[in-house]
């Protein structure tokens, strides 16, 4: 059977998360999927991605995109956007995750007015200069409240470009993932649906599910198998202490008076923090902190230690086919994992537009 082939271009990729879910939504749906363009600053997180997609991929970049794309929207062309656009064509579908931690919620010092945030325009000048006929770009909720709001700013422009654009925030535990994980998703799109996205996926919605149903055969996987993918990071001699409070007394939150001075002796809205998971539960928000029970509630239900990036990869939806054993240094593991956009929503998305493409 000859596939009609779908041409997509991955800004910020990472290590494939996004990616992972475009191409199982093409596959799905009878496309054959060829990466014209994925594109990272991070060069671990590539080898990652290169690991999982080199049959299909192309063209893969260990660069910042303000090198391919240094100017505003609505600005001239340079010479090498031209060549851009002339190697680019005819690309089905461009998807990005710009970086998020100026808009988290957890970023009390640049919040809503970091530099970062304007990574986000530099994806819509990509779109301005290779038109893809299918746009989805993935933030955290708050992305907003911007500042200099990015977002309405590009909803403006797409509409100039006759994109049909929907905004929409979803909660990851709704599509199949044990995770208590909202996103903004900016969809944009070059042709008529009869249908809104918000629609199409209101329609998708699953019964939430929770820990336990997606990490019980992996719960003492550590004793068993050795490397960084599979064992927990190791604890000090306090958080050891912490921990075993929390078991001890049945607790999931940890009171004040056990938690560190810079921590304890100012008010605080993070009651997660050096928290306990709950089993039956969906997770918290995964973030790249997953290994320090001082940066969320990553400490596991069961055991006496945090959760482990194969744990980790699973809350985010990552398939255990999925390949992470090629990263060599635990920091950069867990800020792969945590950044990613979790495939599952990804493929939701990309299989409602891909009917109508």
């Amino acid at each position: 059977m000859n596939l009609k082939k779908l041409k997509i271009i991955d800004l910020f990729c990472g290590c494939g998360g996004f990616s992972a879910g475009v191409i199982n939504a093409a596959l799905k749906n009878e496309f054959k999927p060829e990466i014209s363009l994925a594109l990272d600053f991070d060069s671990e997180a590539l080898n990652v991605y290169n690991a999982n997609f080199k049959r299909y991929t192309r063209k893969l970049l260990n660069l910042d995109i303000i090198n391919l794309f240094p100017e505003k929207p609505n600005a001239p062309y340079t010479a090498n956007e031209k060549k851009i656009k002339k190697e680019l064509n005819k690309i089905d579908i461009l998807v990005a995750g710009p970086p998020c931690q100026g808009h988290s919620d957890l970023n009390n010092k640049t919040r809503r007015d970091d530099p970062r945030n304007q990574l986000y325009l530099k994806v819509i000048r990509a779109i301005e200069v290779i038109k893809p006929k299918i746009i989805i770009i993935e933030n955290v909720a708050s992305v907003i409240h911007d500042k200099s709001q990015v977002v309405q700013e590009s909803i403006n422009f797409l509409k100039k470009l006759e994109y049909r654009v929907e905004t929409v925030e979803i909660k990851a535990n709704e599509y199949g993932i044990a995770q208590k994980r909202k996103r903004h998703l900016l969809l944009a799109v070059k042709f008529n649906m009869p249908h809104s996205i918000e629609k199409e996926l209101s329609m998708r919605k699953k019964n939430s599910i929770v820990l336990k149903d997606i990490i019980n055969d992996i719960v003492d996987e550590c004793q068993t198998k050795q490397g960084i993918f599979y064992t927990p990071s190791l604890m000090n001699k306090d958080n050891k202490k912490r921990v075993n409070f929390l078991f001890d007394n049945e607790l999931y939150n940890l009171p004040n008076k056990y938690r560190p001075n810079c921590h304890m002796n100012n008010k605080h809205s993070y009651v997660s923090m050096y928290g306990r998971m709950k089993w039956t539960e969906p997770a918290q928000t995964i973030t790249s902190g997953f290994g320090s029970m001082g940066q969320g509630r990553f400490v596991h239900p069961l055991r006496k230690r945090v959760i482990t990036p194969h744990e980790a990869a699973r809350i985010q939806g990552f398939s255990d086919d999925f390949i992470f054993t090629c990263a060599k240094k635990r920091t950069y593991l867990h800020k792969m994992i945590g950044n990613a956009v979790p495939p599952p929503i990804a493929e939701t998305v990309t299989s409602i537009v891909l009917k109508y493409l």
